[in-house]
């Protein structure tokens, strides 16, 4: 806390760092959802338990910790009310203090909860002088916090010397055995397990199915979901209020807004994905050993799923998150826009580096919605980036791809990130045209077998000649592959080359040939 600020009124803003690392550098899948669940509830936690533990104390009446926006908001009222929380959700909060050594407090006594019960968490924060102006004081916090984020130290605490014996994933030195699963634990696991207990039933991984790929190996899949825009939405919406008060009534509005769609948006696409899989007619009637939600907090979901699901379930989710809306600003509602990343990875594989590398796709999915030639009315749309991981031991994303998927005439072979947005609907690289693809693909192979489209995925890695040589040997048997998928390149403005076809031609063994019913496997239905 700045000295100047000690006895003055401030506006201070509260940020988990690193949520996704901090659940998935985990020694154990188990370890992983306990992480999951702490995340949901521990800043709330953490504020009630500064509050109380501070010297001195505030009473009931000295601070308000409601979040619902139609409550009155006393602190702008009554001047014995020293704390007001203005929102508190998915790891970020934002309060007002009557002074700043109060807040200086209260965010000591918080780090402290952190790291009794997170142990490995990190929380970043920042504070600055309350105008009568919100708009302002929250782009100098947003400032404000951006700088201590770029100057601060992410460290763990050891809590022992260095020579002991230190768990194998995470590097935290081990503090005892753990009884019932026979490893040897830190402070850290040992807090995730405890959480984790608390779910009751957990599926372990090798209770989750996989699907056969092409290659002959078993895949699971991993999706990473994440909201665009929120921070650019909220920001201009809150530019419109006129005073404090009504600026947080809104925000909580919003921030309820947020989580209520993705919270409707979820129950409504696990039960389609549900009665899908049924219409599947599988042999295997325990729904929750087909599809696991790991972590669904706000505008971040974290999935795994047997590999034929993890299309299906993209195809609910958009379909169902269409026309959503958070507010309106100008009188124009503002849309909800998302990107997803799916990771397809062994059974053998690393189920902590399949999540980073899901991550990783939805980022570039993200980066890829962020250009300016892609943007909706200024917003970043709906994009999906996906990675097949054949090895159980891979690289960074854009490493793996500039040595797997870059032949030596530099073509592309991943046309990816797809686009669902109808804007898109008749570029090559929208995502209903993938979808498009991989149907006609699967009506080659009733009628003419696989072989041929395995050569076909393999030849794309030769010389154009001899890929179109193919082509034509087929058109002269009948079969006219451009016809049923288009052209077999595409080149962007950059005269960049890119294989059109690649990609439904890898992912056909995961989008099962069985259309959902109602039409519920379009994306643009």
């Amino acid at each position: 806390m700045d000295s100047q600020l000690m006895e003055k009124e401030v506006l201070c803003i509260l940020d988990t760092r690193q949520i996704q690392k901090f659940m998935f550098r985990s020694n154990t899948y188990v370890d992983t959802l306990g992480g999951s669940d702490l995340m949901t509830h521990i800043l709330d936690d953490g504020i009630r338990f500064a509050l109380q533990s501070i010297e001195p104390p505030l009473m009931r009446g000295e601070y308000d910790l409601s979040l619902d926006p139609d409550t009155p908001i006393p602190y702008f009222e009554d001047t014995g009310v020293l704390f007001q929380l203005m929102i508190c959700t998915a790891g970020n909060a934002m309060f007002v203090a009557r002074t700043g050594r109060l807040a200086q407090k209260i965010i000591r006594k918080i780090s402290r909860y952190y790291l009794d019960h997170a142990y490995s968490l990190n929380l970043a924060a920042a504070a600055v002088e309350k105008t009568d102006d919100l708009g302002h004081d929250i782009f100098e916090l947003y400032k404000k916090l951006n700088n201590v984020k770029a100057s601060a130290i992410i460290s763990d605490p050891l809590g022992a010397l260095p020579v002991v014996i230190r768990e194998e994933r995470t590097g935290q030195p081990v503090i005892g055995r753990d009884e019932v699963m026979g490893d040897y634990i830190s402070t850290a696991s040992l807090i995730r397990r405890r959480e984790a207990v608390k779910r009751g039933e957990v599926v372990s991984l090798n209770q989750l199915r996989t699907t056969r790929g092409t290659d002959g190996k078993d895949y699971r899949a991993v999706l990473h979901v994440d909201g665009n825009n929120l921070g650019i939405t909220i920001g201009r919406i809150l530019q419109q209020m006129p005073d404090y008060e009504k600026g947080i009534r809104t925000r909580r509005q919003l921030n309820g807004n947020i989580t209520n769609l993705y919270k409707k948006n979820m129950e409504k696409t696990v039960a389609e994905l549900r009665a899908y899989y049924m219409e599947l007619g599988r042999d295997n009637p325990n729904f929750a050993h087909e599809f696991q939600i790991i972590h669904n907090n706000g505008d971040d979901i974290n999935c795994m799923c047997n590999a034929d699901l993890a299309f299906p379930f993209i195809d609910f989710f958009f379909k169902n998150m269409k026309n959503a809306s958070l507010g309106e600003v100008d009188g124009q509602n503002i849309p909800l826009y998302c990107c997803g990343g799916i990771c397809f990875v062994t059974d053998q594989s690393d189920f902590h580096t399949a999540f980073t590398m899901a991550e990783e796709c939805c980022e570039n999915a993200k980066k890829t919605a962020k250009l300016e030639k892609n943007l909706r009315n200024g917003l970043a749309g709906n994009w999906i980036d996906f990675q097949i991981c054949s090895s159980p031991h891979f690289q960074e994303l854009d490493m793996l791809r500039e040595k797997s998927l870059v032949t030596d005439a530099n073509v592309n072979l991943a046309l990816r990130p797809y686009c669902l947005d109808e804007e898109a609907k008749d570029l090559d690289y929208a995502y209903g045209r993938l979808r498009e693809r991989v149907s006609a693909l699967h009506r080659l192979k009733r009628e003419y077998g696989l072989r041929s489209l395995n050569r076909l995925a393999e030849n794309y890695s030769l010389e154009r000649i001899f890929f179109m040589e193919q082509v034509y040997r087929l058109k002269e048997k009948g079969i006219d592959l451009e016809v049923m998928l288009g052209v077999p390149f595409y080149r962007d403005e950059n005269k960049n080359t890119f294989a059109t076809w690649y990609d439904a031609l890898t992912v056909m063994p995961f989008i099962t040939d069985v259309p959902a019913s109602s039409g519920k496997g379009d994306p643009n239905a």
